[in-house]
């Protein structure tokens, strides 16, 4: 037990770090959070999704048919302390722990070196790629922890037999205990593809490796057969969706083979080609120029892009809601440590890691990480979340060998002492920034309303008989549903739903005296009596302008953190519209707008 006291306490660090103010940082939820907190509601509630399907293992909420693993997780957590931030973020908090404990073992099995496996669980700690994924209701965060214990499990493979070949009861206890961690692996990997797409390829992968490095070694294939048994088994419920439309529904709306802009770009070269001469360069440039050229090449950027250190320890994501742009992904010090770690395990050292065939097996895990991204786009924290592991382990492992070539006792412990207080100095910016700077800084980023929005429309809401929250607000009953809880029974009768965009989205149109959409102020003032309008621009009418010292008779604004930016306008329509008519400006204004209307 006192062996494990670092490992305890790295771990309670940890979890302090995901905990601290969780509900202001991040300031806001994004709408696929409120999404997946609704549906677990919805569900702990009537046993129905928001469409009114049963307990379905394919959630189709905007039309991006997410996985049931996250939200199926939690509907108890809803059950026990209702529908809020903690209940929807607990689970992606709880998975950030066994990331940390999982990182260890795995570190442990590969090296044998306690230090090494404390390193990477510390990093995994206090690195702001798994704090940030484990502060936000994340998919992927979850699926990360799943396939982290089937990884783990699944290195059980690489176990010495006892050479004692009689059946003692301590070597049926420990063929029984083999027997449950293969199991245990196949079942972990299969949850991780219930959870997050990207997932699913890098599971396949993964274990597909494993079987094909083990080929000639039949103890070892007849192991990695469990883990498939086990794997395929679990996987049954989800092969109509895996063969149905959802399965592919997510993949195909953001994935590089869906990309217009390669056909145009393909398009333009060729023309070109012609325009320059009609005759034997338009057919060489139909061979050079083509989709399935710059498809290799944009997937081959995207995937160097993310294992290179730029990305992950200068520049991080590029999407500021997953990322403080002040920082990368793993602190800058640790960039020489990574490299040499990977180094060192591509050496395949069997003196230092014993069983070479389970670091070929990491190794390829590692390189099939960053394939579910490369596919889609640029490197991106959260489809890509499976690398983070490996750089703590490599980095763990850089670290422990420039430690073991100072060879005075002394001068290593000061060295790693120095090492440590800038890392943790690189922390301490980081968690301060993330906390309170960048989290008022970059609320925005996360989603344009928060519930200061919605606390306002229930204190006004029966002061009007239509409610239109204009298109700069995206999927805006999501936020109404998720924050005032909803009935679902009644969500579900009174949703309307266009058709679907051609990338398979639905986004709802009315819900009660709500309605959502591209209608314009300038409409609803026309068309409408006694109306609220919700924006973000001021979109008064031309020609006239409320005078200041009566405008918040009309118009009231929600503002940022810093008390200047405008986060939203509540227009009272039929105040303004009585303004107008005083002023004699409603009859003009509105005939101007029905003339375009015409035009």
């Amino acid at each position: 037990m006192r062996k494990f006291l670092p490992l305890i306490f790295i771990i309670l660090i940890g979890l302090l770090v995901r905990t601290f103010r969780i509900e202001h940082a991040p300031s806001r939820l994004t709408h696929d959070e409120m999404s997946i907190g609704y549906n677990a509601y919805s569900i702990a509630q009537t046993g129905l999704d928001e469409w009114g399907r049963k307990l379905p293992l394919s959630f189709e909420a905007f039309g991006d048919y997410k996985l049931p693993g996250y939200i199926y997780s939690v509907v108890p957590f809803i059950s026990l302390i209702g529908l809020n931030t903690i209940s929807l973020k607990l689970p992606s908090i709880i998975a950030g722990i066994f990331i940390i404990i999982f990182s260890y073992f795995i570190t442990l099995k590969i090296t044998n070196n306690q230090q090494t496996s404390l390193f990477t669980a510390a990093l995994i700690a206090l690195s702001p790629w798994p704090i940030h994924i484990s502060r936000m209701a994340l998919e992927s965060n979850l699926a990360l922890a799943f396939y982290s214990g089937g990884l783990f499990f699944s290195l059980s493979i690489f176990d010495k037999d006892l050479k004692n070949e009689t059946k003692t009861k301590k070597e049926i206890i420990n063929k029984k205990s083999l027997t449950i961690k293969l199991l245990l692996s196949g079942l972990l990997f299969a949850l991780s593809s219930y959870t997050y797409v990207a997932f699913r390829l890098i599971t396949v992968l993964t274990l597909f490796s494993l079987s094909i490095i083990n080929i000639k070694k039949k103890k070892q294939l007849k192991k990695s057969f469990l883990i498939w048994l086990s794997f395929l088994v679990i996987l049954i419920p989800l092969v109509p969706q895996l063969l149905g439309r959802s399965g592919s529904a997510r993949f195909s709306q953001v994935s590089i083979f869906s990309d217009q802009g390669i056909e145009a770009k393909v398009t333009e070269q060729r023309n070109f080609c012609f325009l320059q001469q009609q005759s034997g360069l338009p057919k060489l440039c139909k061979v050079l120029y083509n989709k399935y050229f710059y498809i290799g090449e944009k997937i081959s950027k995207n995937y160097l892009s993310f294992i290179l250190p730029t990305f992950i320890f200068l520049d991080g994501d590029k999407l500021e809601y997953l990322n403080n742009p002040d920082f990368g992904q793993f602190s800058i010090i640790l960039i020489p440590f990574y490299l040499i770690g990977l180094y060192q395990l591509v050496q395949n050292n069997k003196e230092k890691y014993g069983d070479k065939t389970k670091i070929i097996y990491l190794l390829l895990a590692f390189l099939f990480t960053p394939l579910s991204s490369a596919l889609v786009g640029d490197p991106q924290i959260v489809r890509g979340s499976g690398l983070l592991l490996f750089i703590a382990i490599f980095s763990a492992i850089g670290l422990t060998y420039i430690s073991s070539l100072i060879k005075n006792k002394n001068l290593q412990k000061i060295s790693l002492a120095v090492i440590s207080l800038i890392f943790l100095f690189n922390f301490s910016q980081y968690f301060i920034s993330y906390n309170y700077i960048y989290a008022a800084q970059y609320e925005n980023y996360i989603y344009q309303l928060d519930q200061r929005t919605v606390s306002h429309l229930n204190e006004v809401e029966n002061n009007f008989d239509k409610i239109y929250i204009s298109n700069h607000f995206p999927d805006a009953h999501i936020l109404l549903a998720f924050y005032n809880k909803i009935d679902p029974a009644y969500y579900q009768a009174n949703i309307i739903r266009p058709i679907a965009d051609g990338f398979g989205f639905a986004h709802p149109s009315n819900l009660g005296k709500y309605h959502f959409g591209d209608q314009k102020l300038i409409e609803q003032l026309c068309l409408t009596d006694n109306s609220l309008y919700l924006s973000f621009n001021d979109e008064l009418p031309a020609g006239w302008k409320i005078e200041e010292n009566e405008a918040n008779n009309y118009v009231y604004e929600i503002k940022g953190f810093s008390g200047v930016h405008t986060q939203v306008k509540f227009f009272d329509l039929k105040r303004i519209k009585e303004y107008l008519i005083v002023n004699n400006l409603l009859e003009n204004t509105c005939k101007n707008y029905t003339k375009l209307l015409i035009i």
